[in-house]
């Protein structure tokens, strides 16, 4: 029986990992697709005035004004892979060195901790049914409250990485925009 909950300990933390990896890769995604046309407009303009870029000034950061921050980037020092970061928006002049994320990096971390809490909680009450029933015998049942328990785990470990990306992608926007977007009360 120990050796089982070890297993059942061992599956959390591979979830965990699982999800914090999901959420740190989702976040660098979700945070250049929050920009607002707006700024990359205005990136555009800025680098298509200092020879960076050819396109169109359309206000979508794609392929084509990745390879002109990456370029820009490379000459003057910054990070070259062009993504439009806080540092290269301050360089090219289309924010504010001052703006900061705000609260949003906080409220991201409540996000995790309330969702990931209930999702560990779920885990371990159907880890320990499933104990019950192992030791009654029941292994197929066992398996499955194991089962349903992975399940409420991976809803709530879902749903608050959902909400902390969107509150870190807002918080990334303000910071390159330079702006202080107000954030929405529940």
């Amino acid at each position: 029986m120990s050796c089982i909950y070890q297993k059942s300990s061992l599956l959390t933390k591979c979830a965990i990992l699982f999800f914090a990896c999901l959420l740190s890769f989702g976040t660098v995604a979700l945070a250049e697709h929050q920009v607002s046309s707006k700024t990359a407009r205005s990136v555009q303009s800025e680098l298509k005035q200092k020879g960076y870029y050819e396109g169109d000034i359309d206000g979508v950061i794609g392929p084509r004004t990745r390879e002109g921050l990456r370029r820009y980037q490379k000459e003057q020092g910054l990070a070259g892979d062009g993504r439009l970061t806080h540092e290269t928006a301050v360089s090219l002049g289309v924010s504010n060195k001052d703006a900061k994320p705000g609260e949003h990096f906080e409220d991201a971390g409540t996000e995790i901790k309330d969702h990931y809490g209930e999702g560990g909680k779920a885990l371990g009450r159907s880890g320990k049914e499933m104990g019950k029933d192992i030791k009654e015998g029941e292994v197929t049942e066992g398996a499955k409250d194991l089962g349903k328990g992975a399940g409420k785990f991976g809803k709530e470990v879902g749903k608050g990485t959902g909400k902390a990306a969107k509150k870190v992608g807002k918080g990334v926007k303000d910071a390159v925009d330079g702006e202080d977007h107000e954030k929405k009360k529940p």
